[in-house]
């Protein structure tokens, strides 16, 4: 096949390029007017965008096509009481969510007072399913999922009592107008407990798009029980001794190994009913860990309510300190703790009850700060040997010594070691349940 003719280009004495037309410019400068063109223009989007990056970005917004609102409301059913968290994110464009708004309410007393009378816990939640659908617009209830996770409170009821609770809250959460399935009630574990907490911690402290080595430990301290949960720096050795605390957690498109322990029991009420029946189970009890002007306290636990007085010497409203802490030591002991040493390389930000006694006794502001070990056993001193007895508060000398020696003896903190005391961050609410609420946006119900 005879191949088609090429088109020899002209032999010119120079480098430049010329038209056939001798008036016209030369093309190389036509290109160079081109490309200036292009790059003026290039830099004028840039510029423009820069500028109104915002109003473009909420543009896109209004339009649906990204940065959509999201919203999820989780119950925490706890101990003492229970609570909504109704979160308000927007989706970004990568895909992660950046949390805009909340509603934090709460009602006591918990779901497990309502062990006998389940109909009594469906009303009690029913409170907080209203103020939910105040916060979140109509038009997004439908696609909202709806989910309740009871802690330590259901954990510590017999099965049967506390299955009964269970379904009435999932007859309850079917007539909502939220998204709701089978999986929107239930018991959470522990160490779920844990994660959602440690998760909420460094989500709102920032900690979690740049190296997960800036993260920091969490030590949440409820009613029943306390979570202690942090990246250890080498998980090797705590895979080897403790394996079933060490979960591959997905965190921001990369997994990491975290250490996390519920310790049922050792939760602030749970102790205390345990300093209190240290010898033997009775409704009536005289205890050297509350004043003597303590006559008949009622303090509530499980369901079940104890009236406590007073055993101080000399007939006088002030607590035998030495007396009161040795108890509570034993009741520290009984259970077995891990005592990671990983932790005392951790930065500590712990909260719940541990924020609320240290505020009780002046050692924190309403922003939280730093607390030594130490500060709290001088709390704990200076409250138990008062002469004067508040009425409001009276097993605070209890509390505060429970708290030093959980920190001190159950978790081998040194008495020097500092501890970051705060109940919110940027104004929003410290709680395992952003951390349930993200997990359920991102993964489903």
């Amino acid at each position: 096949m005879e191949r088609p003719s090429r088109k020899t280009k002209p032999n010119h004495s120079s480098d430049e390029d010329y038209t056939n037309d001798k008036n016209k410019p030369p093309v190389y400068q036509k290109k160079f007017i081109i490309y200036s063109i292009i790059a003026v223009a290039t830099m004028l989007i840039y510029s423009y965008y820069s500028i109104h990056k915002s109003d473009i970005l909420q543009e896109v917004s209004k339009k649906g096509t990204s940065l959509k609102p999201k919203y999820a409301v989780i119950i925490d059913a706890g101990s003492t009481g229970s609570r909504v968290l109704t979160l308000a994110f927007k989706e970004s464009l990568g895909g992660g969510l950046t949390l805009e708004d909340e509603l934090f309410v709460q009602v006591k007393p918990g779901l497990s007072s309502f062990a006998d009378n389940p109909s009594k816990a469906s009303e009690s939640i029913n409170q907080l399913l209203a103020k939910a659908q105040n916060f979140v617009p109509k038009e997004y209830w439908k696609d909202t999922p709806l989910a309740m996770r009871a802690t330590a409170g259901l954990r510590l009821l017999p099965s049967e009592k506390a299955d009964e609770l269970l379904n009435e809250m999932l007859r309850l959460f079917e007539r909502s107008p939220f998204y709701t399935n089978k999986n929107s009630v239930a018991i959470m574990d522990g160490i779920d407990e844990g994660l959602f907490s440690w998760f909420t911690v460094n989500f709102l402290l920032d900690r979690l798009n740049g190296k997960l080595e800036n993260s920091v430990a969490a030590l949440d301290l409820g009613g029943g029980s306390i979570q202690i949960t942090f990246i250890p720096s080498d998980s090797t050795q705590l895979k080897k001794n403790l394996p079933e605390f060490i979960t591959e957690y997905p965190i921001m498109n990369q997994k990491v190994d975290l250490y996390s322990h519920s310790y049922l029991g050792l939760g602030l009420m749970a102790a205390r009913k345990s300093v209190f029946t240290i010898d033997g189970e009775n409704l009536n009890i005289t205890s050297p860990c509350v004043s003597v002007a303590a006559k008949g306290s009622p303090f509530k636990f499980a369901d079940v309510t104890y009236y406590i007085n007073g055993a101080a010497s000399n007939n006088e409203p002030a607590i035998n300190y030495n007396i009161c802490k040795s108890i509570v030591e034993g009741v520290v002991k009984s259970i077995y703790t891990d005592k990671p040493k990983d932790l005392l390389n951790q930065k500590i930000i712990a909260f719940s009850y541990f924020y609320d006694r240290a505020q009780d006794a002046g050692l924190v502001g309403e922003k939280g700060g730093e607390v030594s070990v130490n500060l709290f056993y001088d709390a704990a001193y200076k409250e138990c040997t008062k002469t004067s007895y508040n009425e409001y508060r009276p097993f605070k000398c209890l509390d505060l010594i429970y708290i030093s020696v959980l920190l001190e003896q159950g978790f081998g903190l040194p008495v020097d070691t500092s501890v970051t005391l705060l109940n919110t961050i940027d104004g929003h609410e410290i709680s395992w349940a952003l951390g349930a609420a993200y997990h359920i946006l991102q993964n489903g119900l």
